[in-house]
């Protein structure tokens, strides 16, 4: 059985992706939690050592004025499983928290937040009818838990408040975790801070210090800096004229993060060239950081909403 990540995350995990961090932080000094309290913590929750960690506000993606609309409906088109299953990602998800790893090949665990009808989704499992998306739920054991695929998706329900999602490897961790009582906030204390970051719609943390990142090749675009960087915080925000991102990027020292401001800049001149509307980007070196914000309009929002279908395949 290989396990992708569950549908209801594509979009965030994308959107999370793509944007670039940096931002107030709360909370810098908050206790770990511990024992039963553990296992309502998403951020407890999820393996140790993230290459990237995110936490994406789900409410705030959906009830956004620019893209808002479009977005549920491309989410409701990604999730196999609906109202058969007592279920509607638009409805129902309220936060999603992910990590990224190194695991065996590119893994991911995502631990969602919202409203889950454990009877129902064993229901349909049991009953073997079509969901949605036309596959059939099928349920396995792994931890003493019920693990769900459809369609090459896998998912386990925690609880009427929790689910699991992932790659096969990111899910089995997790529940290997939970299983043997080990559940506990495992992460760098400075990627937790940007998690808890107050009032974000997203927000990202990369730590590539033992794990370089691999620069794509070719082409006019110069992303030789990517294998440099270090670390990475993202925020972003719904707010006029679209999504306001700010950023920040770590290298080894200031060199090389002048190379990387100069190709950032580049970059988005080529975007904006390309009609990818970037709005009053700022790049700047402080120390050893690239230090970046812009804004990306309502409908450019609107227009990936729109054709993600299509790049990916559907109709």
């Amino acid at each position: 059985m290989r396990t992708l990540a569950l549908g209801f995350t594509t979009l965030f995990v994308l959107c999370c992706l793509a944007l670039g961090c940096g931002g107030k932080k709360t909370n810098p000094g908050a206790a770990t939690p511990t024992g039963s309290s553990a296992m309502d913590d998403p951020i407890a929750l999820l393996p140790s050592a993230p290459l990237v960690a995110g936490n994406v506000d789900a409410k705030a993606f959906f009830a956004s004025a620019s893209a808002g609309a479009q977005i549920a409906q491309l989410v409701e088109k990604l999730v196999p499983i609906g109202e058969e299953a007592g279920f509607s990602p638009s409805r129902d998800v309220e936060r999603v928290v992910f990590g990224v790893y190194s695991m065996q090949g590119a893994d991911v665990a995502a631990v969602i937040v919202g409203k889950l009808d454990p009877q129902k989704i064993r229901a349909l499992a049991a009953s073997q009818a079509p969901t949605k998306g036309g596959g059939v739920l099928v349920a396995s054991q792994y931890a003493g838990r019920d693990l769900y695929t459809i369609s090459n998706v896998g998912f386990t329900v925690l609880s009427e408040r929790l689910a699991l999602a992932g790659s096969e490897t990111g899910i089995r961790r997790t529940l290997d975790r939970i299983k043997d009582g080990r559940v506990k906030r495992d992460m760098p204390e400075w990627m937790i801070q940007v998690l808890e970051t107050q009032g974000a719609a997203v927000a990202v943390a990369g730590d590539f210090t033992n794990q370089p990142v691999a620069a794509p090749g070719g082409g006019m675009f110069n992303l030789g800096f990517v294998q440099q960087m270090k670390t990475a915080r993202v925020l972003a925000n719904f707010k006029e004229p679209g999504v306001q991102v700010a950023a920040s990027i770590g290298f080894p020292d200031g060199a090389q993060a002048g190379q990387a401001a100069e190709a950032i800049t580049k970059l988005i001149g080529i975007g904006n060239l390309a009609g990818i509307t970037i709005r009053d980007p700022k790049v700047a070196v402080a120390q050893n950081d690239v230090q970046a914000t812009f804004a990306v309009d309502d409908q450019m929002l609107r227009t990936l909403a729109t054709s993600l279908p299509q790049w990916l395949g559907m109709r």
